[in-house]
């Protein structure tokens, strides 16, 4: 759900269910999507309330990590420049990884100095994932941010799965989390 009035906000919320796979889609795609799982965003905490504010930046980590290290890996630079002061959100998401590929990925990013001066972190549901035997995606999560002490959401309605919030990098916002629901507040102006 959106809402958007003209002082410049755009407000989203987390859906009521989520489409948890393709298939069913292209079996029949006339009939749209195929919403059949309840949504429920996750604290990597388990706090039930978490709300943090800064400016958005992130993407697919499938794409991003293929950045991390070349002269297009301009992240330190834009921090730097446009969201030290007031913080960095990052949301990122992920399409044909498993667990350990999301961890590599993140590690990656943690090493090139991407989360610092974080003051959140909204990760999509996978699409096309896989856990590798016991290792999981909370496992990942909880290897690379459990040292920063930083608020980790999982599980957040941005990727490939639908439906998808909006988030648009550079824009400042709130994320809001009580008890598996939350709230997307951004300011474009």
């Amino acid at each position: 759900m959106l809402s958007c009035p003209e002082n410049g906000e755009v407000t989203q919320y987390s859906s009521d269910h989520y489409q948890s796979n393709w298939e069913k889609v292209y079996r029949n795609p006339a009939t749209g999507f195929y919403f059949d799982s309840e949504t429920e965003w996750k604290s990597l905490s388990g706090d039930s309330q978490v709300e943090f504010s800064g400016r958005f930046l992130g993407g697919c980590i499938s794409t991003l990590r293929t950045l991390i290290g070349t002269p297009f890996d301009q992240v330190d630079d834009y921090v730097s420049k446009y969201a030290a002061e007031e913080g960095v959100v990052w949301y990122l998401e992920s399409v044909g990884l498993d667990a350990i590929n999301i961890y590599r990925s993140l590690w990656q990013m943690k090493q090139a100095g991407w989360f610092n001066h974080v003051n959140g972190i909204l990760i999509g549901r996978p699409s096309r994932y896989s856990a590798n035997q016991d290792f999981q995606l909370i496992d990942a999560l909880n290897d690379i941010f459990a040292d920063q002490y930083i608020p980790v959401l999982y599980d957040v309605d941005i990727g490939h799965a639908p439906p998808q919030n909006i988030i648009v990098n550079g824009a400042f916002g709130k994320v809001t989390y009580t008890k598996s629901k939350g709230t997307i507040n951004t300011s474009y102006i």
